[in-house]
């Protein structure tokens, strides 16, 4: 694996937490590899404290090394302290239903296995001393061979092209970001498209409609609990009020150029307690 850290890293403290963001997380979508073989049903990767994950595992499935390194064990976890292409990444599995018989390992080694129960084993991952969004990276890592695994992450607008994407960028109308060589960053992932074309919401989740003459312009605001939200900018017109309860793939609007923009598309957004991650990480795009 080839891993490129693109300039230096934004850091964020959010709830006591080091979160690494920009750059970092831009270039981050391929770190981990799946946590189990793809395809595998019944997974599900959950959000937990500190950015790590919980990845809930059926009977009798492989647990998979998600980096390559050399195993060091713990007195309740066991550490993958990232070596080769993974030096620098350090990858904690806490309570693994058995202790990994290999000293080394290499991405998709088996760790362990589930006995005859189902497990939930805690994976966190930090990279370069900074926690990274695991379970987002988890659920990226497994798209391709589960929906489910996915967390049920709708398409927000179909037939578009990307025309900006996440992370730092040369367009001085964007928001400084001091880490990024330009000096400013893309918070969000620009999905061009013609105007009127229908938005979905990403996710289950509570609206919350912003008029705005500059900026994102009118745009929604979908509120899916435990610090997670998304956000749907430069809109024409909105078809949910504020406070409307909504499901994923519901319309909430149509693609427009509102607020700062220079032609029809939708700004999407991913935050997590506040901190925006690239949106490829979570739903297939475009």
């Amino acid at each position: 694996m080839i891993r490129l850290l693109l300039g230096s890293t934004a850091v964020v403290v959010a709830g006591g937490a080091v979160a690494a963001t920009g750059a970092t997380i831009e270039a981050s979508r391929s770190v981990l590899s799946p946590p189990v073989a793809e395809g595998t049903a019944g997974v599900i990767v959950d959000d937990a404290p500190g950015h790590a994950a919980v990845v809930h595992v059926p009977p009798g499935v492989a647990i998979l090394a998600v980096s390559s390194g050399t195993v060091v064990p713990g007195a309740s976890r066991i550490t993958l302290h990232g070596t080769g292409d993974d030096a620098g990444l350090d990858v904690d599995y806490l309570d693994l239903p058995g202790a990994p018989a290999a000293t080394t390992v290499q991405r998709g080694d088996t760790l362990t296995t589930a006995g005859g129960s189902a497990v939930a084993i805690t994976i966190r991952a930090v990279l370069d001393g900074r926690a990274l969004d695991t379970a987002a990276l988890l659920r990226h890592a497994l798209d391709s061979g589960s929906a489910a695994a996915a967390g049920g992450w709708t398409r927000p607008v179909d037939g578009a092209f990307v025309s900006q994407p996440f992370g730092c960028t040369s367009y001085a109308m964007e928001p400084v970001d001091r880490a990024c060589p330009s000096g400013h960053t893309h918070t969000g992932i620009d999905l061009a498209v013609a105007a009127g074309t229908p938005v979905h919401a990403a996710l289950d989740g509570v609206a919350h409609v912003v008029v705005s003459a500059t900026g994102y312009g009118l745009h929604v605001v979908l509120d899916h609990g435990d610090g997670l939200t998304t956000l749907y900018g430069h809109l024409e017109s909105v078809s949910v009020r504020d406070g409307d309860e909504v499901a994923a793939g519901d319309v909430i609007g149509l693609v427009g150029s509102t607020g700062n923009s220079t032609g029809p598309h939708l700004h999407f957004e991913v935050r997590r307690d506040g901190i925006p991650e690239d949106p490829a990480l979570d739903v297939a795009l475009p």
